[in-house]
């Protein structure tokens, strides 16, 4: 199994994996011979900066004709957090740690990338500190990373934090030739904490088979260090010896993990071809992802569970989320009981999602194969992941053929195409749907999510909106009620809405935020200050989901976002929203 899953991770020219020998040697790992971490697993997101930048050039030759007035204006975006107390600055974003909506947190990533700063000055070095930071604890260290490389920093005062930012980037991708390289190119005199800089040197010595050194300056390490670092040394002890009975898995895994050092163990725990923990992987999700997938030594489950929720960060494509998920082990006793196993894997979703893929994958006959995948979609639905698995489907579903049979399963069918942006074939299965059955509920939600998915402009998608909220029924939902009360007030809908009092519940325990924050949010929409707006409304929002906001709260939020940039984002936002409250998939 382990050569088929190389193999099949090579195959994908997008794929984030790379070549693993059967032997005992330290094996240097090279995953990136061509592709940078960006190409690699924020390959769509790339593509839109690309766009960006495009646009952005055109708008600076549009510029040209343009009178001076426009030009100073374009100067000032972006502009507003500089014009802020360092210590303001650095409570915001320690206000901004935990943005549900990932719409939100791209617009804050995008807007804190784009703050024109002046390294020479002192107010601005601190402010590029404070978000190269936030990046980081966001996990984005990628984004921090990018944002380093794009500026001088050989004589800043926060080189030493920088240097560590860049080298533990390199080690979670695994581009150990490369941190290696940039290790020796550092001044001698530069020291970071925990002798980082020490255990990076022996370690790649012994990727460079200089085990005498290796050996001689770990020696020298041990008697430098008053707390000894026994994570580090059993994995060097592991490493250095090539032999799995020196030392056990166990005794690693209750040595104390120093965080300020995971970049560093990931690397080497996957040269020990060692397994990782749950308990490692929650240390920093986001930013030990790419690791945990990578490592074939870890279990299964949690290598999916990586990949699922770094595949809805956009880090990794969906041909590298297809073929783990294939590369899970079944034998042919589950595979052919596929009940059973189900509810042996109850309390395992990941295993879940992976057997009922495969399941999909071997079967003979078109029939069984639409029948299982859509249980598989069923499932996923059921478990939040239908996202996941509208988009593993993608190949399947041109080899679905319009049969009677198959029509009855339209609504699911053409859903699946609406995740895939497949609009016209989803139109195609509901019109084959309601000539054959008729037009039913399953139809008409359907036709709805079409509507709301593909609309491009502002007013298509606010006249989706009207369809939407006329068809909703279900007026037993207080919530929902109330989130259909908000969007009528907010785009001023001609459409029916209950607001009567409901004597059971007169108060609500919703917390708003303070009187002094709404009013800043409240004028910010009024003076149509955009990036005061953002700021001010993602402190409001700060680890909370779209359902869990007060009423109130949340039509201010919706009204300003209808506002912001034209209503850029208020598309994707209201998406955000019906997800939230059920009101769609």
């Amino acid at each position: 199994m382990k050569f088929i899953f190389i193999i099949l991770f090579i195959f994908f020219s997008n794929s984030v994996f790379g070549n693993e020998d059967n032997n005992d040697e330290v094996e240097v790992i090279d995953l990136h011979e061509s592709k940078t971490l960006d190409q690699l697993v924020l390959e769509n997101l790339n593509t839109q900066e690309e766009s960006e930048e495009l646009v952005e050039s055109l708008n600076e030759t549009d510029e040209i004709e343009t009178n001076t007035v426009e030009v100073k204006q374009i100067a000032t975006v972006n502009d507003y957090i500089r014009k802020n107390e360092i210590k303001s600055i650095k409570n915001y974003l320690q206000n901004l740690q935990k943005i549900d909506s990932k719409t939100l947190q791209k617009e804050i990533i995008k807007y804190l990338e784009n703050i024109p700063l002046n390294i020479e000055v002192d107010k601005d070095r601190e402010i590029f500190l404070l978000i190269i930071n936030y990046f980081q604890s966001i996990g984005q260290i990628n984004k921090s990373y990018e944002l380093i490389e794009t500026y001088d920093l050989n004589n800043d005062t926060n080189l030493g934090f920088y240097t560590k930012v860049k080298l533990n980037y390199l080690l979670s991708t695994f581009q150990l030739n490369e941190a290696c390289n940039f290790k020796e190119e550092l001044n001698s005199n530069l020291k970071l904490d925990f002798f980082f800089l020490e255990k990076l040197d022996i370690f790649c010595l012994i990727l460079n088979d200089n085990l005498s050194e290796a050996n001689l300056l770990n020696s020298i390490l041990i008697e430098s260090e008053k707390n000894l670092d026994y994570y580090y040394q059993n994995l060097f002890t592991l490493i250095f010896n090539a032999s799995k009975d020196v030392i056990s898995n166990d005794q690693i895994n209750k040595s104390k993990i120093n965080k300020e050092l995971i970049f560093l163990y990931s690397a080497m725990t996957r040269i020990a071809e060692l397994p990782f923990t749950n308990e490692f992987y929650e240390i920093d999700k986001k930013n030990l992802s790419i690791p945990i997938i990578l490592n074939q030594a870890s279990p299964i489950d949690l290598r999916i569970k990586a990949a699922n929720e770094g595949f809805l960060e956009n880090l990794i494509t969906v041909e590298s989320l297809s073929a783990l998920y294939m590369s899970a082990d079944f034998n042919s006793e589950q595979l052919n009981n596929p009940q059973e196993t189900i509810e042996l894997f109850v309390e395992n979703k990941e295993l879940s999602m992976a057997f009922l893929f495969q399941s999909v994958n071997i079967q003979i006959f078109p029939r069984d194969r639409l029948n299982i995948l859509i249980q598989f979609w069923d499932y996923a639905k059921e478990n939040n992941l239908e996202e996941i698995a509208y988009k593993l489907s993608i190949n399947m579903l041109s080899s679905i053929e319009p049969t009677l049979e198959n029509i009855k399963y339209g609504p699911q069918i053409a859903s699946a195409h609406i995740f895939n942006n497949n609009f016209i074939s989803a139109i195609d299965w509901i019109e084959l749907y309601e000539n054959t059955k008729s037009i039913d509920s399953k139809s008409i939600y359907t036709r709805i999510l079409i509507d709301l998915y593909s609309s491009n402009d502002l007013n298509t998608f606010i006249n989706s909106i009207k369809l939407t909220l006329n068809t909703y029924t279900d007026n037993q939902n207080i919530y929902n009620a109330e989130l259909l009360y908000v969007l009528k007030a907010i785009l001023n809908l001609d459409i029916n809405s209950d607001t009567s009092i409901n004597l059971n519940k007169l108060f609500d325990d919703r917390s708003m935020p303070s009187i002094f924050l709404l009013n800043e949010i409240n004028n910010s929409i009024v003076n149509k200050n955009n990036e005061k707006f953002l700021l001010y409304s993602l402190i409001s929002l700060n680890d909370k989901r779209w359902n869990n906001i007060h009423p109130e709260h949340l039509k201010l939020i919706l009204n300003g976002y209808f506002k912001y940039k034209d209503g850029i984002l208020f598309r994707d936002i209201i998406l955000e929203v019906f997800k939230d409250y059920k009101f769609i998939i």
